[in-house]
């Protein structure tokens, strides 16, 4: 049995290392305000282009793959990024990564405060909307 694990041992060695430079490139980071909050749904996308991705209600985010020009997904390729991330009530996010291959895990990013404008105002999903009267049908009486 020691002459398996002698010859096995470096085999399966050689494969882990093998395996890890090939894992697909990924960036993945947490959002957070200046007093150390996650800020949850934040959108954090790149240039060059690849998936666009909402922080979770912890601040975490992790970007796994692309889009190409006919819509199928593929894997991002390594290189030079320029990270935006973004967040009504937020200043907006910019740092530029180095992205190699295997996951990239980059430092917190800490969003400032902004008092918005009038002009980019979020719509209020809870404003009551005008209804006109139906006076095309007629109210049916039960039994």
């Amino acid at each position: 049995m020691n002459v398996f694990f002698r010859w096995a041992s470096p085999i399966a060695l050689a494969l882990s290392m093998a395996a890890c430079g090939s894992q697909p490139v990924s960036l993945k980071g947490r959002v957070l305000d200046r007093n150390g909050t996650a800020v949850a749904k934040a959108e954090v996308f790149t240039e060059p282009e690849t998936d666009m991705v909402t922080t979770n209600s912890r601040g975490f985010f992790a970007l796994t793959k692309r889009l190409d020009d006919a819509g199928d997904q593929k894997p991002i390729e390594p290189g030079r990024y320029v990270i935006r991330v973004r967040r009504f009530g937020f200043e907006d996010g910019t740092f530029e990564v180095l992205l190699k291959k295997g996951p990239t895990q980059v430092p917190d990013i800490v969003l400032a405060p902004r008092t918005p404008d009038i002009d980019d105002t979020a719509p209020d999903p809870t404003a009551e909307k005008d209804f006109e009267a139906d006076t095309t049908s007629t109210p049916v009486q039960g039994n």
